[in-house]
């Protein structure tokens, strides 16, 4: 190997093992994060993408784990009549049961839940959300709702791919290096 392609592959391994040691690591907490235990909390936000996230809020909501309920970034067309028949057959939408309509990724369901908690003085909330995809709505919400009390309560995936959480650890650190460099700026 020539010297011209020595060095930056010595410079670019340390990276390469930092990003690795991360990904494992990564893995590793995903699969570690479990539910808070009959809880009781302000609210419940579940992010959209999976039917078993809006079905496990639905059931907390149903246990009295919370007040309300929103669902952020669902689509303009549904309902919470048809969301709550997709939960139980012949079911009345439960009380309090709020849908968000302008979210389209994990920053925007954080703002749009940050308006939805300051309207109506929310303190504390399940964030309800893939477990894959916990870290990085962790990080959106705690730093768009930083006074905010959040509790993580994961929906495992048993179908989350290598590639899924590859992917995930990747647009988790990119949220965060977006986030540092805007604190950096301002």
């Amino acid at each position: 190997m020539s010297a011209l392609y020595r060095i930056p592959a010595i410079a670019f391994t340390p990276f390469l093992l930092f990003w690795l040691a991360g990904l494992l690591a990564f893995t590793v907490h995903i699969k570690g994060i479990s539910a808070p235990r009959s809880m009781h909390t302000d609210a419940i936000i579940v992010l959209t993408g999976g039917p078993d996230r809006i079905n496990t809020g639905l059931d907390l909501l149903e246990a009295k784990q919370a007040d309300y309920l929103f669902i952020s970034g669902v689509n303009t067309d549904v309902s919470v009549e048809q969301l709550v028949s997709l939960w139980r057959k012949n079911a009345s939408p439960p009380c309090c049961v709020v849908l968000g309509h302008v979210a389209t990724n994990t920053i925007e369901n954080a703002l749009e839940a940050r308006d939805w908690v300051a309207a109506n003085s929310i303190g504390s909330a399940r964030l309800l959300t893939a477990d894959y995809h916990m870290p990085r709505a962790q990080l959106a919400f705690k730093t768009m709702l930083p006074e905010m009390e959040i509790h993580a309560h994961p929906v495992p995936s048993p179908r989350a791919s290598w590639f899924l959480i590859f992917l995930e650890y990747n647009k988790t650190l990119l949220t965060l290096f977006g986030f540092i460099l805007a604190d950096i700026r301002s």
